[in-house]
């Protein structure tokens, strides 16, 4: 469901995006507030505090003139940048920062005046204004010098600078930058940059990342700044009076893409690198650095959901993918409390007699509104959200639980139930553990689970991901690699790894009896499977050919809506045992 913007409940705007970036300014080194419309203080960082010597919870809900204004001064610094203005034809007025840093006379809790210096900058129209400033220490009076660089704006690694300096950096730039297009942000991450980390050493990935920063910085060109933003992410700014800020940030694209391509010598051998980049303007009513930074963020991410190694600029249409994904996962979050998740189940079936050996257990979302959810929708957002590792755990309690009641009963299923995980809960941590309690919970044999784990949730991190599975494996499960065939596994790696069941991909099955480069490859994998001592189940066998096709080639198992669509547990009951024509 497309969620238009006005249409979000107020809450949503304070989206993750927008605390991302309350989490930047409270990094800062320097004081950081910010006023609404009429005046009153909605942000005030930890540094702020210090400086000024009052709590967040006494300043915040309060106008600024009670708190830094010197006795007697009415008017507030932030006054100009509330009001706006015009010049009376249409055109705003200068926006503050426009001159550079800014004196303001300023007193702490005790009275005591500060000279300091710092940059404001707008953002928002009409009701919806608002105004931020970093204020810096206390400077001396006289002629205002420029203030020198700190070590705590620098990154302690690569030396370049960090969130704290790119986001008031960034402020400033927003809010000189009125002309649509004058104001670019680049966020470029390494691709798979945790496998190298995890299998050569976190020494040589600070190495990496080193060498990574000194290239960006030789291809910076006119960037105003190319920062560290954390990890393995790096940010560039561009500021354009003309507009131009987009070219100037896809030619810097190009010459890191140049750059970052030749292989970086690190201890343990030569690296190459990919990358994704996001890439946002400020565009009429885009001009919040939060959003900014959001915005290129969400590109990034849509890069790298694509493939990676590719740049993507955020536009209308992913603005419209955002909020759907927003609106998603604010009611995935309440699915499960409301009992709106529920399981479906297809059979899987011994090829030679067609007979059922088990089911693979599938989540369903009905929602109260939009009625039945496709996975297609959610499973990406609970993946990205962290939430798989609840939905996760629930699946996988569910499927164990009623194959173990089938168990004990007279009528369903009595062989085994596969399960998926995901890339997220492979990562998991108490991955393994959860297993173990939900088995001894649901009283269900191990031999009778098998988890299901992607070809490229396997490759993504193989070492990590071997390890994970060893230890599965000696709880007594049965693993299977799912979507075989869409990844990039070498047979190295797929000899490795502990697994007793292959699954072919849907989309090789498909072609099966139409296209003979199809069957070539069905054929050769079956083959390899066998040769390796794992079982083979088709996935998405429609029709009798393609059935007969896979006989030929000895397939063990199949699965599809030749067979059976996935059903609720009382209609896989129902139809149970069912003669099945082929």
């Amino acid at each position: 469901m497309v969620v238009e913007r006005a249409e979000l409940a107020p809450a949503m705007k304070f989206s993750h995006w927008r605390r991302r970036w309350i989490q930047l300014v409270s990094s800062s080194s320097d004081a950081f507030l910010e006023v609404d419309g009429s005046g009153t203080v909605i942000e005030w960082n930890p540094r702020a505090e210090e400086l000024f010597g009052w709590g967040r919870d006494e300043v915040v809900g309060r106008p600024v003139s009670e708190t830094l204004l010197p006795s007697g001064v009415a008017a507030s610094p932030f006054s100009p940048a509330i009001a706006g203005g015009g010049d009376g034809e249409g055109r705003p007025a200068p926006r503050p920062g426009a001159g550079g840093p800014q004196r303001f006379e300023l007193v702490d809790r005790s009275g005591h005046t500060l000279c300091t210096e710092g940059e404001l900058f707008a953002s928002g129209f009409g009701s919806g204004r608002r105004v931020g400033g970093f204020i810096r220490h206390p400077v001396e009076q006289g002629p205002m010098a420029a203030t020198p660089a700190r070590a705590d704006l620098h990154d302690a690694l690569t030396g370049l600078p960090n969130r704290a300096l790119f986001s008031s950096q960034l402020a400033r730039c927003a809010a000189v930058g009125t002309a649509p297009g004058s104001v670019a942000v680049v966020l470029l991450d390494l691709d798979r940059f945790k496998a190298i980390n995890n299998t050569m050493g976190h020494d040589a990935g600070d190495r990496l990342l080193v060498a990574v920063a000194e290239r960006l910085r030789r291809v910076a060109g006119d960037a105003e700044l190319i920062a560290r933003f954390g990890g393995d992410e790096f940010l560039a700014l561009f500021h354009s009076a003309g507009g131009d800020a987009e070219g100037m940030a896809s030619a810097f694209i190009e010459r890191a893409r140049g750059s970052l391509a030749e292989p970086f010598d690190v201890v343990g051998g030569e690296v190459f690198l990919d990358e994704s980049f996001g890439v946002a303007l400020n565009t009429f009513g885009v001009d919040d650095p939060a959003e900014l930074l959001s915005n290129a963020e969400a590109a990034m991410y849509q890069a790298k959901y694509r493939g990676g190694s590719i740049a993507e600029t955020f536009g209308e249409s992913m603005r419209i993918e955002v909020l759907d994904r927003m609106t998603t996962e604010h009611s995935l979050h309440r699915a499960l409390e409301r009992s709106e998740l529920m399981l479906h189940y297809q059979p899987v079936v011994e090829i030679e007699g067609v007979a059922t050996v088990g089911v693979e257990a599938l989540v369903r979302w009905q929602h109260p509104d939009q009625g039945l959810v496709a996975p297609y929708r959610f499973i990406p957002v609970a993946e990205e959200s962290g939430l798989i590792i609840s939905i996760g755990a629930w699946v996988l309690e569910q499927a164990c639980h009623q194959l173990a009641d089938w168990h004990r009963g007279q009528e369903g299923p009595k062989g085994s139930i596969e399960v998926n995980l995901s890339a997220r809960q492979i990562d998991d941590p108490l991955i393994v553990s959860t297993v173990e309690a939900i088995l001894s919970r649901t009283g269900l044999s191990p031999e009778h689970l098998t988890l299901e784990i992607t070809e490229s949730a396997l490759m993504r991190d193989a070492s990590s991901a071997l390890g994970v599975l060893r230890a599965l494996k000696e709880v007594g499960v049965v693993l299977a690699i799912d979507d075989f065939g869409t990844g990039y596994s070498s047979l190295s790696y797929l000899q490795r790894f502990p697994l007793d069941i292959l699954k072919v991909d849907r989309s090789f099955v498909e072609e099966l009896g139409l296209n003979g480069e199809s069957e070539k490859i069905v054929s050769a994998v079956i083959s390899l499977a066998h040769a390796l001592g794992l079982k083979v189940v088709a996935e998405g066998v429609e029709t009798t050919q393609q059935l007969e096709v896979l006989r030929s080639f000895h397939c063990d198992f199949a699965q599809g809506f030749l067979f059976s669509a996935p059903l609720p547990a009382a209609d896989i009951v129902a139809s149970f045992g069912l003669p099945i024509s082929a």
